[in-house]
């Protein structure tokens, strides 16, 4: 056992074990040792939260809840007993009760991790393991007991790897520039100029968006699994839909905390209602814990391309990605990824060498507001000389997107997001430099 400070009030002292089994009563005694800024504190107040505290510990659960029923009452409940609510809510097996307790504590105050670990636990018994898998990182911000850490450890192996999890988004669309189509009038080519006409012009679209990610472990030995991924695209107009699958198996070993895994499978595209491309894939991925407060993805893949209708297109492609996980506070997140990207195609103008980097910054405030900022840089070579254009292409892009959701506001288990993000293509190929600004309107479990 270690004493442990929850917030940067100092609201809470807690006695922290292990995360209790299903069905057990914590061993915590709780001690309120100062208001909340802008509560009243009143000894009546004092003495139903001690009265509760004890029946809480006694497992008297029946004369808790009639205990609580008036603290909970309040139009701004006291913390201690959103606590004492969610944690009875748990041992009685309530996860989806205990889920909305521990989520009110957050909202006022996203900086408490004890909250935040029962929280995690609720989402993962109720199989929302994506958002489990957000508040267990988020803890590993606090000097966490060694045990404790251990437990979190394991149960964010068992979430990534060990229980099958489907991610499923779907969101509503607004691109102003869907085809990625140039903003240049005059384009040269062979070093002649060209006017665009109209319908060669960036137009605006709205459509629709699905993207689901499936992992089954095999239940008699879970390190054998298979994985699937799919996203689809739907526009009012039939030559702007397009979607892409694939389907593998593979093999995970496990080093501690730590992870390999091994896979195989395929892929194939469809765009405009028509077979683009198929091929099989190879990948090799590990996930490493180098602290609490940091964690490291990475990731070698290799796909062949075959397109029926493009032969000069097919070729094999060769992927190597690495994405960090920084988190300095409960409330707050950094992600950083880099990547490296090779196509060797049958004709070497469509062989290329691209570099990209990515950060993205997540801030959960006051009131369940969570923000999310992210950036990215992409450059682009191709090997030699573009046979219309007679000059080899070098393009160079930016990114920028903002994301907001209040984790408050829910349809079953989802919560609406919105993203606004703003693309920017330089290139020394009048064609193929564009500006794009999308929008989408989606469901997440993610937080």
């Amino acid at each position: 056992m270690k004493q442990l400070m929850w917030g940067r009030h100092g609201l809470f002292f807690l006695s922290l074990g292990l995360i209790p089994a299903q069905g057990q009563a914590d061993p915590v005694t709780l001690v309120a040792t100062q208001s909340q800024p802008g509560e009243t504190d009143p000894s009546e107040v004092r003495a139903a939260l001690a009265s509760a505290e004890k029946q809480y510990a006694a497992r008297d659960y029946a004369a808790l809840r009639a205990t609580l029923a008036a603290l909970l009452a309040s139009p701004k409940p006291h913390l201690e007993a959103l606590f004492l609510s969610g944690m009875t809510a748990m041992a009685e097996g309530d996860y989806a009760t205990a889920a909305t307790a521990f989520r009110a504590m957050l909202a006022r105050d996203p900086s408490l991790v004890r909250p935040r670990l029962e929280l995690a636990l609720a989402l993962q018994k109720l199989g929302d393991r994506q958002g489990a898998k957000y508040h267990y990182e988020q803890v590993l911000a606090a000097p966490l007991p060694e045990p404790v850490l251990r437990n979190i450890y394991r149960q964010l192996l068992d979430i990534r790897e060990r229980e099958p999890s489907l991610k499923l988004s779907l969101e509503l669309s607004s691109d102003s520039n869907p085809r990625q189509t140039t903003d240049s009038r005059v384009v040269y080519i062979g070093g002649l100029p060209y006017l665009l006409n109209d319908a060669n012009r960036a137009k605006t679209a709205y459509g629709m968006a699905v993207t689901a990610d499936l992992h089954l472990p095999r239940p008699a030995d879970p390190t054998w699994f298979t994985h699937f991924y799919a996203e689809a695209f739907e526009y009012p107009e039939r030559d702007l839909d397009s979607a892409y699958g694939q389907a593998s198996a593979g093999k995970r070993f496990e080093y501690g905390q730590h992870s390999i895994s091994l896979e195989a499978g395929g892929h194939v595209s469809q765009y405009q209602d028509r077979q683009q491309f198929a091929g099989a894939l190879v990948r090799v991925g590990g996930v490493y814990r180098l602290k609490p407060k940091i964690g490291i993805s990475s990731s070698v893949q290799l796909r062949s391309f075959n397109y029926p209708s493009l032969p000069f297109l097919d070729g094999t492609e060769s992927q190597l990605n690495a994405m960090s996980i920084f988190v300095p506070a409960p409330e707050q997140r950094f992600e950083t990824g880099v990547g490296i990207n090779h196509y060797d195609a049958a004709e070497s103008p469509y062989s290329y060498l691209q570099r990209n980097l990515n950060v993205r910054y997540v801030h959960e405030l006051p009131g369940g507001w969570i923000t999310g900022l992210r950036a990215e840089a992409r450059s682009t070579r191709y090997e030699t000389p573009d046979p219309f254009f007679m000059e080899t292409r070098h393009d160079n892009e930016g990114r920028l997107e903002i994301d907001l959701l209040n984790r408050t506001l829910k349809w079953w288990t989802l919560s609406p997001r919105a993203i606004v993000g703003y693309v920017k293509r330089d290139s020394n190929l009048d064609l193929y430099r564009y500006n794009r600004v999308y929008g989408r309107l989606g469901l997440t479990r993610e937080f």
